[in-house]
Order: structure tokens, then sequence, then C-alpha cells
């Protein structure tokens, strides 16, 4: 009975053994890697997703033109991009009435891009013009409104081909290229790493 005790003492008092020990180096390793990999990649993943959201946005664009039998657009700024309607009394491109809207209110209200994120067009189709000139005279430059994407109520998508970039340090590091015809369809395509 005296030596099984002494037995468990020695069992007790060695401690841990090498291999297990790397074990736990490795475990903590891997944890801290993708922990790293995680907080280094916030800004692609805020870039892609914001990607993929612009360009279900003008899918839903062009859907909601067919269905509602108006003319939509979407216009492009470098920080931000808003869903406009065509108002055929006025015959100007005016926001949504949001009240009207509904449960869409949300999908096509005017949303700010975060900082590291920047728009382009690259070519776009030219609109008709369809503003009557004396009331083109009444309105100044900042209160016309001009969309670069244009979906019409017949289904046709007026031809756009804009990207998306990636900014880090003041230079774009990444970019994706979104297309869009009556032709085509909807085209996204994810550009190499690095520019």
């Amino acid at each position: 009975m005296y030596r099984r005790s002494a037995r468990s003492r020695l069992k007790r008092n060695q401690g841990f053994t090498l291999v297990e020990i790397l074990v736990v180096i490795v475990i903590i390793a891997s944890l801290a890697g993708m922990a790293m990999m995680s907080l280094g990649s916030s800004g692609v993943r805020v870039w892609e997703g914001e990607t993929q959201r612009l360009s279900a946005l003008l899918q839903l664009v062009a859907d909601r033109a067919l269905i509602d039998k108006a003319h939509y657009g979407v216009v492009l700024e470098p920080e931000s991009y808003t869903v406009v309607r065509f108002d055929p009394t006025s015959m100007t491109w005016q926001a949504p009435d949001m009240a009207a809207a509904g449960r869409r209110s949300q999908r096509f209200a005017a949303h700010e891009l975060p900082a590291i994120v920047r728009l382009e067009v690259l070519e776009e189709a030219e609109l008709p013009s369809t503003q009557s000139t004396e009331f083109a005279e009444e309105q100044s430059d900042e209160e016309k409104i001009k969309p670069q994407f244009v979906a019409l109520s017949s289904g046709e998508v007026l031809p756009i081909k804009l990207a998306v970039f990636l900014v880090e340090d003041g230079d774009f590091s990444r970019g994706a290229t979104i297309s869009y015809s009556s032709l085509y369809g909807l085209q996204l395509e994810w550009q190499a790493d690095d520019l």
C-alpha cells in the first residue's frame, strides 16, 4: 500500500511532457494566425460585401422597373449611390417616395459607401434629353439628376460598366467590375488581388 501512494505522488510531480507543451503551442499559434487573418482581411470583406450589395441592387432596380412599369435609375457617385425614379408629369428624375415604397424604402434609400470603397463609372450610355427647354432652364445644374444606370419599364437596361475599388493607404489595391446590359445581363468580375 505504501508503494502505490509513492508512485501516485511521483506521477503528480512530473509536470507536462514536451509533447503536451508543443501541442499547446501549436494550438495557440493557430488561433493567433486565424485572428490575424481575420483582422487583416476585414477591409477586403467590406469591399466584397459592398460590391455584391451594389450588384444585387442593380438587379433589383431592373426587376422593379419591369414590375412597376416605370423607369428607374441609380445615380452613382464615388462615395455613394441613390435610386431614382422617372416622373413623367414633370419629366425629371426624382428620389422615390419612401412612404409609398413601404418595404422597398430601405433597399432604395441612399447609401453611403465606407471610406475604403470607391465607385467609378467606366462606360455608360447617353440618356436622351427628356426635359422641356423651359423647365430645364428653371432648374439649376445642382437640381438636375442624371442617373448613370437606367432600367426602362420595357425591361431594357441601358448598358453600363463600373468599377468598385478597395482603397488602402490612399491607393487602389483591389477592384471589381460590374457590367450590365439587356443583352448580357449582370456580370460581376473580380480583379486580381493587386492592381
